[in-house]
């Protein structure tokens, strides 16, 4: 997700200034939590995940955001490996037989940890099926481990440090949520209100995969 970087930097770190919206650029944590309202994948209203200049970016970092394209429903889900805060591995094709939901994140964006109670809901429902993952957004681990153990989360949490796993799920901006059944993406959420609203809007979404 790193590649949104240099390309909508600029632009949107103005809009940020101008509106209030629910999904995050590096400065949504400024955002009026009265204006939120979930965001589709695709709406012109989403946020890039970081508005941070990148001029490190070499030819190849170019060259791959050039190539890359936003998922859609109905595309299969690409595979990756990735190391958990607790010290095991996820490997997402070793998940084709589960409903998967597959959530991007990061501490400084508000809408994300205001709906991360959300994962902690849905784990405590026991689907027999169903996998969770949440993947944090290019922070260190030392972030994301001081992160888990002060919130208390007991969801599935990923590193992904150098944005190897986020380059395989471009966005234009996070929390960026993904419901995945046998491999293929179902349903895509860009953007998050409060947990509770969002418990129930990836609930009933898992379900429809379910039944």
């Amino acid at each position: 997700m790193s590649k949104y970087k240099k390309l909508f930097g600029f632009v949107f770190a103005i809009s940020i200034c101008l509106s209030s919206l629910t999904a995050c650029g590096a400065a949504s944590e400024q955002e009026s939590a009265e204006n939120e309202t979930s965001i589709e994948a695709g709406s012109d209203d989403a946020v890039p995940e970081n508005t941070e200049d990148e001029s490190g970016l070499d030819d190849q970092d170019d060259s791959d955001m050039q190539m890359a394209g936003e998922l859609k429903e109905g595309d299969a889900a690409p595979d990756f490996t990735a190391t958990l805060v607790d010290g095991s591995e996820f490997k997402m094709s070793d998940h084709k037989d589960d409903v998967v939901i597959l959530n991007f994140f990061a501490s400084w964006c508000g809408p994300c940890m205001r709906e991360m109670p959300a994962f902690d809901m849905l784990k405590k429902d026991e689907y027999s099926n169903l996998s969770i993952l949440c993947v944090n957004c290019e922070e260190d681990k030392t972030t994301v481990d001081a992160l888990v153990e002060n919130h208390g989360f007991t969801f599935p949490i990923a590193y992904d440090e150098d944005g190897t796993i986020g380059a395989k799920y471009p966005s234009e901006g996070i929390p960026y949520t993904l419901i995945i059944k046998n491999g293929v993406i179902e349903k895509i959420f860009l953007g998050a209100q409060d947990a509770d609203t969002q418990y129930k809007e990836y609930k009933g979404a898992i379900d429809a995969c379910m039944n």
